[in-house]
């Protein structure tokens, strides 16, 4: 073996364990179909109702980290949304955010809508 190939060698194996050592140990997904409940778009959160999530948890209203904010841009209270629950290392966040149906906004009373 040359000699300058060494520190190479030890620098690929160093970082190919650290590569290893590093990795999520347990990556699950799970399919939600939720209700908008609110967005936070600087802090990266939303709290969604939803569902039993079958092998996690029963039906609740719950606030997730948004793996990709731009996905919850537009989102409003009501919105139903399709979502993939990642959750890692016991930490769980909403990727590949679908608006399925827009809320219906509030209808106007009547007597409101006269001038």
């Amino acid at each position: 073996m040359h000699k300058s190939s060494k520190p190479f060698l030890l620098g690929l194996s160093l970082a190919c364990c650290l590569a290893v050592a590093c990795a999520p140990k347990d990556v699950k997904h799970y399919p939600i179909q939720a209700k908008v409940i609110s967005v936070d778009l600087p802090s990266k959160r939303i709290v969604v109702e939803h569902g039993d999530i079958p092998g996690l948890m029963p039906a609740m209203t719950m606030g997730y980290t948004l793996a990709v904010p731009k996905e919850a841009q537009g989102l409003a209270l009501g919105d139903k949304i399709s979502a993939d629950l990642v959750v890692t290392d016991g930490l769980a966040r909403l990727e590949k955010i679908v608006l399925l149906e827009k809320a219906n906004p509030a209808p106007i009373p009547a007597q409101a809508a006269k001038p």
